[in-house]
């Protein structure tokens, strides 16, 4: 019997990303390719894993650069040259979207890994509004300065699809919840537990009420207020279920967030496939004029 279709939906976390490049230029525009930018690489990811929609969580000072470069959607490259008679009829779009951090979060619990979980509650959101029977069952993770080869990911698109049970990339026996960027999925019930245990471990405002006080009145001191916001990815996704995961080891893997490894990246003898000019230029949807 085969497993029910379920919605992916990819998230690119880019708001909050921290890095040691101290460049003028937004580090996930870096090329790892000719023509190919670590924010192509990891639409291309999601697109290759299978997912249905793309939101890429980036705040309104960056948002437009990258929906420049990468456009409002991309095609799903396994049927992008599928032989079947009119195989350009056949090709599926995967909409892009783009989500800033809620105000409210900003300076608070606005972590790297924080903007993933809102990316994942965004998505949802959103679907909800339009319909209960398309929201997402499941959330795959792409960091954009994370390289290795993104096109063997197609052979796991079964697996990343899986309804029930999790994928983690790792390298040398680390994954995310060992703090490493590496790609990774959750579901709906994954984000209720890191959501919850994030609010239940960070500080606030001020301290509890203590004795017989009614409200608080003592205020923590300002730097150690809404600890939250330097929550490493270890701490965020501490409850994503590793049961019946899958989990593969890569072969080679850079964290270019770092001068460093970007420069151990370029000087190796790996590199990341650039695929077709058509999956990676920036598509966006046709303008209808208005006549009012």
């Amino acid at each position: 019997m085969s497993r029910p279709k379920i919605h992916l939906a990819g998230i690119i976390p880019v708001a909050n990303l921290k890095t040691d490049m101290g460049i003028q230029t937004p580090e996930i525009l870096l090329p790892i390719n000719t023509s190919f930018t670590a924010i192509q690489k990891s639409v291309f990811e999601c697109a290759m894993a299978g997912c249905n929609t793309i939101w890429i969580v980036a705040n309104d000072d960056l948002a437009p650069i990258v929906r420049k470069i990468v456009g409002e959607w991309v095609y799903d490259p396994v049927y992008f040259n599928k032989p079947v008679a009119f195989s350009s009829e056949q090709r599926k779009e995967i909409p892009i979207y783009y989500i800033p951090i809620h105000p409210k979060d900003r300076d608070r619990r606005d972590s790297y890994g924080w903007s993933i979980l809102y990316g994942a509650y965004s998505a949802w959101k959103v679907a909800f509004k339009l319909s209960k029977w398309i929201t997402p069952d499941k959330y795959y993770v792409s960091f954009p300065m994370s390289t290795y080869d993104v096109h063997s990911i197609r052979e796991y698109r079964p697996l990343i699809k899986h309804k029930e049970n999790n994928f983690f990339l790792s390298y040398d026996g680390d994954t995310v919840k060992n703090n490493k960027p590496i790609a990774f999925t959750f579901t709906g019930e994954d984000f209720k537990k890191c959501r919850r245990s994030v609010n239940k471990q960070t500080t606030r405002e001020y301290l509890p009420p203590s004795g017989d006080q009614q409200y608080p009145t003592q205020k923590i001191p300002l730097s150690e207020r809404w600890s939250a916001r330097q929550f490493t990815l270890q701490t965020i996704f501490k409850e994503v279920s590793e049961k019946s995961a899958t989990k593969i080891d890569l072969d080679w893997y850079y964290d270019i967030s770092s001068w460093s490894g970007y420069r151990d990246f370029l000087a190796s003898d790996f590199s990341v496939e650039k695929p077709a000019e058509a999956l990676t230029k920036a598509h966006k949807h046709a303008k209808l004029p208005y006549r009012g």
